[in-house]
């Protein structure tokens, strides 16, 4: 059985502690030295403690936040993995990323086309995916680093030699790679495929996002069965966070809600989104341990409210709620809860604004039926109201 981890760090490279907070089912809390991972997700924190494989569904370092999106060259996956690498080569099949962490060897992971959205030569902003990205493709599309795109079918890279082959109307093309920024991948051939059971997710100290069917840790390092197959060792300081997918815990931005309500204040529509920010950019909030970057969660504006149906199926709902540390800076909104119908208590009465920083909210739903979320404008309107629910889980 799988066991859930996840963890907030800051991240500019490893990080001194090893304490871990472990939370799961039933309750589960424990923040300890994290000793080891068996491979049937058994944790053993320091002074024995043990927490059976399938019981916990999160595990994050202490007092750390988390990364950033890569900064760096790397492989986006369809499945929303991230992997900081350059590529090293490729063929009509897979490219071979080399991976490589601080004090350790290089190591060249084959990753299928098939399983790839794109591979990013140059610095990548987090911000708005480019049109190129979104849109469904049919062939290959390479954007150059002065913005120009050329449309066709990858034959290979050669990393050492800095070539980059492709075919386009016939034609065999190639261009040198120090003017490539991105490779984005024929959608048509995209095979996104995830595993039946529960999984891992990784977040590293790098910015990388890599989703395992298993993951061991002997104390020194890391051991991680990627989707694709390929075996990656990682330093015990570069795990930032490994949550547990498709587990007993259910992400909230996993649900669909029974209804959703947006009340405009001049016109304006604004939708909820699904792990993202509602300005499509990825969800930051300020924390007491500093600006963390979240892949899960829910973000919407003030005026908006969800409901869902809980069906009495869970104990316990938790989040991180606050204004999104970019564009969010000069919001100021009022969460209000209610379960069945009736408010709940929130710390600061729910009050959200840009120095106030993030709320760690977690409330009793046993036997609760029906959640529902209201966003209300506060002072200001509705100026830069782009609220996160950031790790917004059930736990049963």
């Amino acid at each position: 059985m799988l066991s859930p981890v996840f963890a907030f760090l800051i991240v500019t490279g490893g990080t001194d502690t090893a304490d871990f907070e472990v939370r799961g089912v039933g309750g589960i809390r424990e923040t300890a030295d994290l000793q080891s991972v068996a491979a049937d997700g058994t944790i053993t924190l320091a002074g024995g403690k043990s927490v059976p494989g399938g019981d916990w569904y999160s595990a994050r370092r202490a007092g750390i936040a988390r990364p950033p999106w890569p900064r760096e060259p790397h492989a986006e996956l369809g499945n929303a993995d991230q992997i900081v690498g350059t590529v090293a080569s490729a063929d009509g099949d897979a490219v071979r990323l080399r991976v490589l962490f601080p004090d350790s060897p290089a190591q060249v992971l084959r990753i299928p086309l098939s399983a790839l959205k794109a591979v990013w030569f140059t610095y990548r902003r987090d911000a708005h995916d480019p049109e190129w990205l979104t849109a469904e493709r049919k062939r290959d599309v390479i954007q150059s680093r002065n913005g120009d795109l050329a449309l066709g079918a990858l034959v290979g890279m050669d990393g050492a030699a800095k070539i980059l082959r492709y075919q386009a109307d016939g034609k065999d093309l190639q261009l040198d790679l120090s003017k490539v920024a991105a490779i984005g991948f024929n959608t048509d051939l995209a095979r996104v495929r995830r595993p039946k059971g529960p999984y891992y997710r990784l977040t590293l100290a790098n910015g990388t996002r890599l989703s395992a069917t298993g993951v061991a840790f002997d104390g020194a390092s890391w051991s991680a069965q990627s989707l694709f197959k390929e075996v990656i060792k990682i330093p015990a300081d570069q795990v930032v966070a490994v949550d547990v997918e498709q587990g007993k815990a259910v992400w909230l931005s996993e649900l669909k809600p029974s209804k959703y309500q947006y009340h405009p204040f001049d016109a304006e529509d604004h939708s909820w989104a699904a792990d993202r920010c509602v300005s499509g950019q990825a969800m930051r909030l300020k924390t007491v341990a500093g600006e963390s970057t979240f892949d899960r969660g829910v973000g919407l504006h003030a005026g908006s409210t969800l409901t869902y149906a809980l069906g009495g199926k869970f104990r316990r709902w938790e989040a991180l709620a606050g204004l999104d540390a970019r564009s969010g800076v000069r919001g100021d909104a009022i969460l209000v809860v209610r379960t069945d119908g009736k408010e709940r208590e929130l710390p600061a009465a729910g009050r959200l604004t840009a120095a106030g920083g993030a709320l760690a909210i977690e409330l009793d739903v046993t036997g609760v039926k029906e959640l529902t979320i209201d966003v209300r404008r506060g002072n200001g309107g509705g100026v830069q109201d782009h609220v996160n629910l950031a790790e917004a889980r059930l736990v049963p």
